[in-house]
């Protein structure tokens, strides 16, 4: 083997393990003191206007509510296929919702518990220890950027973290920026952006702890990704230039 084919061997070896090299340490969730952890952040569901809530009617006498009364067969098997939309209650661009039997209501602001006492007062003027249960059918997040799975996700609990929301869209790729991931979170005062890095246990304390509905979670790309992209196809064409020396020295060495 000649000097031009050794020389194309190696750069062909050198890009290749410069495309393959990640730190460790760039990959590692949850870096640094576990006493970080004891956090008291708690998560708040909130109603405002827009969204879209069940309101199921528990009483001894359910038949008479159709719309919102849970009848006994309903609860043997609590399924639905109607979208949220069809089988929920959507408050107005003043927080007011509509329902059977009791009218328009103000929820906008309340948290699900407070929403509960709200309809359950009114709904005592009517029936005698009747039992709320509201739920927020509209709590979607965004999951986009550079993980397995990106899309849309509908949360059927009542909270979620970010590292569920990121499990759900099947964790981050491997040349994912674990230190630069984003949260948009729509505010009253407008849309905030909480940076994230996912590599320390800040990331799962504070604001960025918990997501809310409407948040969008963005994982940005590495350099590294751009630079292995570059180093296969440099890679590639190295290899083709080192084939077709290769052959022409055959060639030249036969005649």
């Amino acid at each position: 083997m000649n000097n031009l084919n050794r020389t194309c061997l190696f750069l062909s070896l050198i890009l290749l393990l410069l495309s393959s090299c990640v730190s460790q340490r760039k990959l590692v969730y949850l870096q640094g003191d576990p006493a970080i952890l004891k956090d008291t952040t708690s998560f708040i569901m909130r109603i405002y206007p827009g969204d879209i809530i069940a309101v199921d009617l528990y009483t001894v006498n359910p038949e008479a509510f159709p719309g919102l009364g849970i009848t006994s067969a309903q609860r043997s098997v609590m399924t639905d296929n109607r979208s949220f939309y069809e089988r929920g209650f959507v408050l107005d661009s003043k927080g007011d919702v509509s329902l059977p039997y009791v009218g328009d209501l103000n929820l906008s602001g309340l948290t699900i518990a407070d929403a509960q006492d709200t309809i359950t007062n009114r709904f005592k003027k009517y029936i005698d220890d009747p039992v709320i249960v509201v739920k927020k059918l509209s709590f979607k997040i965004s999951v986009l950027g550079d993980v397995a799975r990106p899309g849309l996700f509908y949360i059927p609990n009542e909270q979620i973290t970010i590292l569920e929301a990121l499990a759900m869209a099947g964790d981050l790729n491997l040349y994912a920026d674990r230190t630069d991931v984003r949260i948009l979170r729509r505010t009253p005062a407008g849309t905030v952006e909480i940076k994230v890095d996912l590599t320390k246990k800040e990331a799962y304390i504070g604001e960025s702890k918990f997501l809310y509905p409407e948040d969008v979670v963005y994982v940005a790309p590495s350099r590294r990704k751009a630079f292995a992209q570059v180093s296969v196809a440099a890679g590639v064409i190295t290899s083709i230039i080192s084939t077709i020396v290769v052959i022409a020295t055959l060639y030249i060495r036969t005649q």
